[in-house]
């Protein structure tokens, strides 16, 4: 038997979990998708909602996220907002992985929600997700966008108005990622069709759902074939509780086809398309 005093040296220093942490990852979903909306969108999910709701269908006990930052394009200005989402994303996905390290995660963000997740996963922001156990990122129509990448998919050959360098890449995560862009989009391309940046969800949905399973592994979650009507679920279940996203043991994490968000704040059904009224 291990004495008291080595006992609790080792609770101290990591090396053993205590009661509580082994509780909280019992507890843990098999998969977590964490979704970023467009700018101008009411707080939640946003046009991510659509594919955020597929992956919860097609997966068992998968629960979701939303990102709490501010989808601005003005009021603050589109580049602060960019950067408070950067850290929003490392917050948010740095709490739940402390206290879920082995369940797999999954990243949804459309326009402005995929330019933040592409800076948090990808490079060019001010602090990073690689560490994580990230294992899909679904970038639907991001200011990022640049032309002739191994993950691109769409018509788009040139870039959006807010691209990486020539040449960037998401290093480890090449195979991880789907950046999907059209060539008549205006935001993440150089097209005058405004409408067409609205419809990647409806246009490529079933594709970005059918990646996301593809790179899920077994023991993560029994995928269902995305079927809809999942049931609803919260996990982990210590750390359901409020809306103030600063780590799992305050954030609301939501399973289920009808979750529309994880902060208190998020208003509209997870799978409504917000016309985009600024920039992306």
């Amino acid at each position: 038997m291990l004495s008291e005093a080595i006992l609790a040296s080792l609770l101290a220093s990591g090396a053993l979990a205590s009661p509580m942490q082994l509780f909280q990852r019992q507890s843990c979903p098999p998969v977590h998708v964490f979704g970023a909306r467009e700018t101008t969108a009411s707080p939640g999910f946003g046009s991510a909602g659509a594919v955020v709701d597929s992956i919860l269908s097609a997966v068992s006990g998968a629960t979701s996220e939303a990102i709490d930052y501010p989808a601005s394009g003005d009021s603050p200005p589109y580049a602060e907002s960019v950067t408070t989402g950067v850290s929003a994303i490392c917050s948010q996905v740095g709490a739940f992985a402390q206290q879920c390290p082995d369940t797999q995660l999954v990243v949804v963000g459309y326009s402005q929600g995929g330019e933040i997740f592409d800076d948090a996963l990808c490079g060019g922001g001010s602090c990073s997700i690689a560490d994580y156990n990230v294992k899909a990122a679904i970038f639907m129509g991001a200011p990022t966008y640049v032309a002739g990448l191994t993950y691109n998919v769409g018509s788009c050959a040139a870039q959006g108005f807010d691209a990486k360098p020539a040449g960037s890449t998401c290093g480890a995560f090449d195979s991880a990622v789907q950046s999907y862009c059209d060539a008549a989009d205006p935001y993440c391309c150089t097209g005058s069709d405004a409408n067409t940046h609205n419809q990647y969800a409806t246009e490529y949905g079933a594709d970005a759902l059918a990646f996301v399973q593809s790179k899920l592994s077994s023991t993560g979650g029994t995928t269902t074939g995305g079927t809809t009507g999942g049931a609803v679920s919260s996990a982990p279940a210590a750390a359901a509780t409020s809306a103030a996203v600063v780590a799992p043991s305050s954030a609301a994490f939501v399973g289920g086809a009808s979750s529309v968000a994880a902060v208190a704040s998020a208003a509209p059904s997870s799978g409504s398309v917000t016309p985009v009224m600024w920039g992306c």
